[in-house]
């Protein structure tokens, strides 16, 4: 695959401004992480251009793509709010031919989170949690978090979100709980 290929253009045409504007901030927020930490910047670059690529995907084709490839039982069990990590994964491999399985993984699981995160899943939930078009303080105090913790900032970073949809009463899937409960766990064994 072409690590540098710039896949902006291609996100421009399916997203919002809006949407395009924080996938901007997601893609500075990962470039900044991954050079404190030591990520490669190609990889992080093309996760966080592509994390929301499939945001306004048709329902119907969410839904075919999550029984195609996921199965009955994800598709039930997930929320669709969390399909387009999945989606996003599929089409970046099958349209645009990244064939990375970390970069994939990177963007499939960036608003569920999973149990023993790589480094560059955990960037890119992270920057996906704080760019800088976050307004909340949550979101700027994990980002001061996760330039010199980025497991801390991860945990902090899963607990808002799981606290968040629960005040809402939104579905959480059963893996975010597992990835929170065992970054959690990381934490508290320092």
């Amino acid at each position: 695959m072409d690590y540098k290929k710039d896949y902006l253009p291609v996100v421009k045409e399916v997203v919002k401004e809006k949407r395009f504007i924080h996938t901007l901030g997601v893609i500075y927020e990962a470039m900044l992480f991954s050079t404190i930490y030591g990520e490669n910047l190609d990889k992080a670059r093309i996760a966080a251009t592509l994390h929301d690529y499939t945001k306004y995907l048709d329902e119907d084709q969410e839904r075919y793509i999550m029984m195609k490839y996921y199965g009955f039982d994800k598709y039930k069990r997930y929320p669709r709010s969390i399909y387009h990590g999945f989606t996003a994964a599929i089409l970046a491999k099958e349209r645009l031919g990244v064939d990375d399985e970390e970069i994939l993984d990177a963007i499939r699981y960036h608003s569920i989170g999973k149990v023993n995160m790589t480094l560059l899943e955990k960037i890119i939930y992270v920057a996906d949690f704080s760019e800088p078009g976050r307004k909340s303080e949550e979101s700027k105090r994990i980002h001061d978090i996760a330039l010199k913790d980025l497991d801390l900032a991860l945990y902090y970073a899963m607990k808002s979100v799981i606290e968040d949809n629960e005040k809402e009463n939104k579905e959480i899937p059963k893996e975010s709980y597992d990835a929170y409960e065992y970054i959690k766990e990381i934490i508290e064994n320092r």
